[in-house]
């Protein structure tokens, strides 16, 4: 099975028992996740999160995906949620004409500016996806809500092989990121399914925090990548302080290195 990602539809070169997707939800009963299998990939791939939650975003989100393309030229993007400020269909139509200037396939995991889901769909497809590329695989979990629940904890641990990237919209509950996270609860639902996947798990990356912040939970990068256009805020013990560069990640996809992207004449 080959499958193309693309921002406002997805076509799928041929179809198996994994492609769970449709378009039309006119009952508003959207199909949950989406599988996509990638025959070609780039070395590197980009993870880029909150780039349009907030007023301003057109000039900022612009120049950080253009900064990606010329030092990595990636062939898919991963964002943890928020493409639009409002979750209404101009906004996301807005976010989809500057995704469409970039010849990389975008793969969206929803926010919870993104909401209702049944618009979101319509543009991004369900609200969480696997995709795997060549050794890898990426699991975008549905955080939208603020909630990670027992579903949404077994759904992830029937995803699970060896070398998978998790990116999400809502950050664990650690210190410096509660002021913007999961509940305690939830948070340690997600570390269980991450104790049982130790070995498998490379890296998890998160948006809803306009930063920058890395962190590591036995062994495993934390890594919270909120600040691709929306805004950019540095962080201080208790929430934002001051300001950062807006910022992207990149993932290469030979070695398992992971590189921050920084925007640094374009302070927030």
């Amino acid at each position: 099975m080959t499958c193309r990602f693309l921002p406002g539809r997805i076509s799928v070169s041929s179809v198996s028992a994994g492609v769970t997707f449709s378009l039309a939800h006119p009952r508003g009963k959207p199909t949950k996740e989406f599988y996509g299998v990638a025959k070609e990939f780039g070395r590197y791939v980009g993870i880029l999160g909150d780039p349009a939650c907030r007023a301003g975003w057109q000039k900022n989100f612009p120049r950080i995906a253009e900064l990606l393309r010329e030092r990595y030229q990636p062939s898919h993007v991963f964002v943890p949620g928020d493409v639009s400020q409002y979750g209404l269909v101009a906004q996301h139509e807005e976010t989809l004409e500057h995704c469409r200037k970039f010849p990389w396939q975008w793969v969206v995991a929803m926010g919870d500016h993104d909401r209702p889901v049944y618009i979101f769909e319509r543009y991004w497809g369900p609200p969480r996806k696997v995709t795997d590329l060549g050794r890898w695989r990426f699991i975008g979990v549905n955080t939208a809500d603020g909630v990670f629940t027992e579903e949404n904890a077994n759904w992830l641990r029937e995803q699970m092989k060896n070398d998978t990237i998790i990116y999400s919209h809502m950050p664990p509950y650690l210190p410096g990121w509660e002021f913007h996270s999961l509940s305690k609860k939830c948070t340690a639902r997600f570390f269980a399914v991450l104790d049982d996947f130790r070995d498998q798990v490379r890296a998890c990356f998160f948006g809803h925090i306009h930063s920058y912040d890395r962190k590591d939970y036995h062994g495993i990068p934390l890594i919270v990548t909120g600040a691709g256009g929306a805004a950019a805020h540095g962080l201080g013990p208790d929430g934002y302080q001051g300001t950062r560069p807006f910022q992207a990640m990149a993932f290469d996809t030979t070695t398992g290195e992971i590189h921050l992207l920084e925007d640094k004449e374009n302070p927030s």
